[in-house]
């Protein structure tokens, strides 16, 4: 006869028709599957993280771009003509750029230097640039396309190497090519700006200036005429006539005069 003990140790080896050992298999395979499923979560939990950490990373890498100072050193037409060009510095950032160190290599050179002012001794080019402004612009004359026109012994192109620091401390050091060619073979059109008209205004300004008219002093006499050219032409000629009478009248009184005087000779 089975006591009490006996019957439930044989219940609990044999729960829901499992042994033990089966119960056991069943236990470890459970916890695997649930092990399995907790490196997945962290793995993509970790991921996640990454992911987040990037996007945070990008935003502020995206803000600083947006706001940080950006030099750049182009060739533009003149603001007199199209056949002039400038050598010109921009901040086309959103910051002021300090300390900015621009360097051309090889050096600029103009068709036509002028001893003394030779660009590539300008101060910008040899010298750190103490602040340049967002959207301030240092301009320089660089050279006339039509003086270097068949010259092959002036550079074409600058190898331009940039270095500046913005207010927080943050460098920048960026290369660039500048190509003084990228317009050759294209067409312009000529458009008259302020400049045009204050050199039309200078010129006449000469002009006044060298008329005689306008250097005599005192009063000057000024002949109108506000009649009609038929009712001008008659007076013109009655007055030519009545001339021509009182110089007639003069002349035969002058001739009597001297018969007189002849007859009172002795």
């Amino acid at each position: 006869m089975l006591s009490v003990a006996d019957v439930t140790l044989v219940d609990m080896n044999s729960f829901l028709g499992l042994s033990a050992t089966a119960w056991t298999g069943l236990y470890t395979i459970i916890t695997f599957f649930l092990l399995v499923a907790a490196v997945f979560a962290a793995v993509y939990a970790k991921r996640q993280w990454e992911n987040a950490r990037e996007q945070v990373e990008e935003t502020r890498k995206a803000q600083q771009e947006a706001h940080r100072p950006y030099i750049v050193v182009t060739v533009e037409p003149s603001l007199v003509s199209q056949v002039l060009f400038d050598l010109v510095v921009t901040n086309i950032g959103q910051r002021p750029a300090v300390d900015v160190s621009v360097k051309l290599d090889p050096p600029p050179k103009r068709a036509s230097e002028v001893a003394g002012v030779e660009l590539f001794k300008a101060k910008m080019l040899t010298e750190p640039i103490a602040m340049i402004a967002p959207n301030q612009k240092m301009r320089s004359f660089y050279d006339s396309s039509l003086e270097r026109k068949d010259r092959h012994d002036l550079p074409t192109s600058h190898t331009v190497s940039l270095s500046y620091r913005d207010t927080s401390g943050h460098e920048y050091t960026e290369d660039s090519l500048l190509d003084l060619e990228a317009m050759k073979g294209t067409m312009y059109t000529e458009v008259k700006t302020v400049h045009h008209l204050a050199k039309t205004l200078d010129d006449l300004s000469k002009v006044l200036k060298r008329s005689s008219l306008l250097k005599a002093r005192g009063a000057l006499e000024v002949k109108a005429v506000v009649e009609g050219r038929e009712a001008n032409q008659a007076r013109v000629e009655a007055q030519n006539a009545a001339a021509r009478s009182s110089q007639e009248a003069l002349r035969r009184l002058v001739n009597r005069d001297a018969e007189l005087d002849e007859r009172e000779e002795p």
